[in-house]
């Protein structure tokens, strides 16, 4: 096929026999210098680049990182499963359009199954046509040597991997503190609005593509209505993402890049735009609906400021921590300038999902262990990043303190056999160090790790495996915790349900009522009388089986909204502030957004508006 080069946002690599000559796993590679000089340069023109290769992820990342051209890959996808669905999904991650991606790979059968689940893309033996690509892209100009186009795809990557955490869409896009602007010196940006006109496709309505000297006089002519529209989460800053011209409420130009897709930020615009009527032209991705703007964009803001963000007016400090429980808790609720958030992430460094940082085991040691003692983690475990040290849980400046108990029945205690090192980390039912378990780590995925046989069984030989904590030694935990947290602050104990999940499949989830029941037991029994120590009890909230989303620690969203409730009236109980809740009326824009999944399949037709 003929391959456009003028057309390429994304080349999606192979890497044996493509971009390195040999194959990893069964020996040593030879590098191609060529192919990482292009990587290099395709980055600076402003072209992003992937994988997608079947081979071991540890090993591979590490020869990456060895050669120092990791970093120039986002939504890297290695394993051993088959090419074209993986690259489906990362095409739709990623925002982009099948004919604006490039996959290079030495096997035509790889080429051909990608064919068929991308219909449009565009595929190529990289003997055939990685000379032509190098000599191409050595005469264009290098218009993004900061790598900015590279690294707005990282802060994406990131916000893919972290919507991953949650059971539901809307509680994710309300936890992004998403904030839009619309801005009015459109003639300063002219280069950027001119780029957006030529380049927008998913979500540009009208199509009409312009001439710069064009776009100069409509920014000019006072009779146009016209804005461009930046965006920032708590995720990154994507800077200019769209543009609008209206003149006599039709607009005649109105897009924006496929980095806002899936935020609401083109039905946020065209809301507060008073639904100007548009005469869609071609395909685009999101149908706009007369309704009101998408309640989780600029939530943080009050109406009376108009489009200017601000923050919360906040006394104390407020620090939440804990997993996916305060996540969706926290997603109806808005922030604050002194409200911290210590929940899963993903690690910047090693790129798994990191969640264990929160077991009590954890919070009592890793901050306090030697810098001899930290590496040695970071060494022996792949799971572990540099962020699992730190916490603000024991600053002396905290007011309030949110704290989750639903990790305490699931992780296993590992002890290093030659220290006193504790580290609590994966299903307890499944130890890291019995053979027997081997299995289940080496197809887990469930936070991005890579295990092998190898790894284990050195990981086998320096630790010893002691079981999970009982109840009764959740609770001592919880209690040494408090003991050390500011003498000023107050506790504020997340409860687990008593009630069981009656569909429960999941082994390590299996009594974890019995367990919740006896560690409540125990913590309301100790707080009676003490007014520092209060509870957010998930059982007041628990009405029955339709209460559970897929376990007994995920919920509806109903039930996290009642828990948000409760959660705001300890805010000013202790705080003296009350923050600004969102609603469930956002369902009806949700509900739209599910059906097209991010950058989903979904295409709309010639739509008046």
């Amino acid at each position: 096929m003929t391959i456009e080069f003028s057309k390429i946002k994304l080349v999606v690599w192979d890497l044996d026999d493509t971009f390195w000559k040999g194959t990893l796993s069964e020996g040593g590679i030879e590098v191609i210098e060529e192919n990482i000089s292009l990587v290099k340069r395709l980055t600076d023109i402003g072209i992003v680049n992937s994988i997608c290769s079947k081979n071991d992820g540890p090993i591979t990342f590490k020869t990456l990182e060895s050669l120092g051209i990791s970093d120039f890959f986002v939504f890297k996808s290695i394993d051993w499963t088959p090419k074209g669905q993986r690259i489906s999904t990362m095409i739709k991650d990623m925002g982009l359009r099948n004919v604006n991606v490039l996959f290079l790979d030495d096997n035509s059968v790889n080429l051909n199954e990608a064919s068929h689940y991308c219909p449009g893309l565009m595929v190529a033996d990289p003997a055939k046509t990685l000379p032509l690509l190098i000599s191409w892209a050595g005469n264009q100009e290098a218009k993004d040597l900061s790598h900015k186009r590279l690294n707005q795809y990282k802060v994406l990557e990131t916000k893919v991997k972290s919507r991953g955490e949650f059971s539901d869409n809307l509680e994710f896009l309300f936890s992004t503190k998403t904030v839009v602007q619309i801005h009015k010196d459109c003639l300063s940006k002219i280069d950027r609005i001119y780029e957006l006109i030529h380049r927008t496709n998913q979500l540009n309505y009208t199509k009409k593509r312009i001439e710069k000297t064009e776009l100069e006089a409509i920014l000019k002519d006072e009779s146009y209505d016209t804005g461009y529209v930046t965006v920032k989460d708590k995720f990154g800053d994507y800077g200019i993402v769209g543009f609008f011209a209206i003149k006599g409420n039709i607009a005649e130009h109105f897009l924006f890049s496929c980095r806002a897709i899936g935020q609401g930020v083109e039905q946020w615009v065209y809301s507060v735009k008073g639904f100007p009527h548009l005469d869609v032209s071609g395909e685009v991705i999101t149908k706009l609906e007369k309704v009101a703007p998408p309640e989780w964009i600029n939530a943080d803001i009050p109406e009376d400021v108009g489009n200017k963000a601000v923050k919360a007016n906040i006394s104390g400090k407020i620090l939440f921590k804990g997993p996916c429980d305060l996540m969706s808790m926290t997603a109806y609720m808005s922030a604050g300038a002194n409200i911290i958030e210590e929940f899963n992430y993903v690690s910047p460094t090693r790129h798994n999902l990191i969640m264990h940082h929160n077991h009590s085991t954890n919070i009592l040691n890793l901050p306090f262990y030697s810098e001899e003692d930290k590496k040695i983690l970071l060494e022996d475990c792949i799971f572990n990043d540099e962020g699992i040290f730190r916490t603000e849980l024991f600053s002396k400046d905290l007011d309030l303190v949110f704290l989750s108990t639903f990790h305490e029945p699931n992780w296993g205690i590992y002890k290093r056999k030659d220290s006193d090192i504790c580290i609590a980390y994966g299903p307890y039912t499944e130890p890291l160090t019995d053979p027997r378990s081997w299995e289940f780590y080496l197809g887990y995925k469930n936070d991005q790790n890579t295990f092998t046989r190898e790894w284990l069984s050195v990981f086998a030989s320096k630790y010893i495996f002691l079981g999970r904590l009982s109840p009764a030694q959740s609770f001592e935990n919880i209690k040494k915790i408090y003991s050390k947290i500011s003498p000023s602050a107050k506790l504020c104990i997340m409860l687990g349900s008593e009630t069981p999940y009656k569909a429960n499949t999941i082994k390590f989830r299996e009594g974890r009522e019995i367990f919740y029941k006896e560690l409540n037991g125990y913590l309301k029994t100790w707080a009676r009388g003490n007014n520092r120590v209060c509870f957010i009890d998930f059982n007041d909230f628990i009405t029955g089986q339709n209460c559970f989303d897929g376990n007994i620690n995920h919920f509806t969203r109903g039930v996290y909204f009642k828990a948000a409730t409760r959660a705001n009236e300890i805010l000013e109980e202790t705080c003296g502030i009350k923050l600004k809740m969102k609603s469930l009326a956002a369902q009806h824009f949700y509900d739209f957004l599910k059906k097209i999944r991010m950058a989903g399949s979904r295409v709309y037709h010639k739509i008046k508006g």
